[in-house]
């Protein structure tokens, strides 16, 4: 965590987590402006190029090392954190609604749990196999898979950014435990490494650059800057002092802030079968949610905790 930006206090941490859940929500929507001006593969690069830049600079005014203790937890977290997550998110974007888009890419914490058990031996227990199971139910029925037109395409790359950020997480935690990281350190490098290969794909197809002005300035500036790097450094600062568990209730309203937003900006609407499915996965996300508040007051460790990298 950023020692300049600690938090001391229970309010204080809930105040910030409050500040944190607007930010995150509203940065669907600047997204979304984001990509009326530039290929999601070129925003995409300047939005992840702004939040290192910012990260580099945090790191040098807090002195912290420069070097990552492991370039291998670099890399691997950095492919499917930043070059899976970042990249699917604004390719959901591109093609489809804000508003499913985040309640897709938010099924990563059942996803998480998948992963964590063959590869951190933390194994599915009780109400958390209830959870995938509405989880899983409300994926189908918002993908619709058996319709092969129409918004297919943007709710697999919503689905793919979940995947991508579960696993992240888990390769995250993995490394830490074995090489007791800095976390600042290991995020603003494994999105610099992540970066890399989203900085082919425009030079490759030569895809235009984007139409710099004031719009897009400012949602590159907010999805790079406030959302993904002050909102990694919020999310640390909370998580110094509240539970895991408690602190990520705040994953109900994002997509929620998400959705409205959308639906007030955009004119995106949303079908009673998408609405049912959308049902569906926040069951699961309140299933998985008082488990976790639970097991914290027994003094468990949370099986899924969720990182502050993805924001959109």
């Amino acid at each position: 965590m950023p020692r300049r930006f600690a938090i001391h206090s229970r309010r204080g941490a809930y105040i910030a987590l409050f500040i944190l859940t607007v930010l995150w929500g509203m940065n669907w929507m600047a997204m979304k402006f984001g990509l009326r001006y530039a290929h999601a593969a070129v925003y995409n690069v300047d939005r992840v190029l702004v939040a290192v830049a910012f990260l580099f600079a945090v790191m040098r005014w807090e002195g912290r090392p420069f070097w990552p203790r492991s370039w291998i937890a670099v890399i691997v977290t950095g492919f499917f954190q930043t070059t899976i997550n970042f990249s699917a998110t604004t390719m959901a974007l591109e093609g489809g609604g804000a508003g499913r888009t985040s309640v897709l890419v938010f099924t990563m914490p059942f996803w998480t749990m998948l992963i964590a058990w063959p590869v951190l031996h933390e194994r599915v227990r009780g109400t958390q196999w209830l959870a995938v199971a509405f989880a899983l139910a409300g994926l189908v029925i918002v993908v619709e898979p058996w319709h092969w037109d129409g918004e297919l395409a943007p709710k697999l790359w919503a689905t793919l950014s979940g995947f991508g950020w579960a696993a992240g997480t888990v390769a995250t935690k993995y490394y830490q435990r074995r090489y007791q990281l800095d976390m600042l350190n290991l995020i603003t490098w494994q999105m610099a490494a992540g970066v890399i290969p989203l900085v082919l794909i425009p030079l490759v197809f030569s895809m235009p650059g984007a139409q710099w002005n004031v719009v897009y300035v400012s949602a590159v500036i907010y999805a790079g800057v406030i959302a993904t790097a002050i909102g990694f450094i919020l999310w640390t600062a909370v998580l110094g002092v509240l539970p895991a568990g408690t602190a990520s209730l705040n994953i109900f309203a994002i997509p929620v802030i998400a959705i409205v937003s959308s639906m007030l900006v955009f004119g995106e609407r949303i079908t009673a079968t998408e609405w049912i499915g959308i049902a569906s996965i926040g069951i699961g996300l309140v299933i998985l949610s008082v488990r976790a508040l639970r097991d914290g007051g027994r003094g468990q460790n949370d099986s899924v905790q969720v990182p502050a990298i993805e924001t959109g």
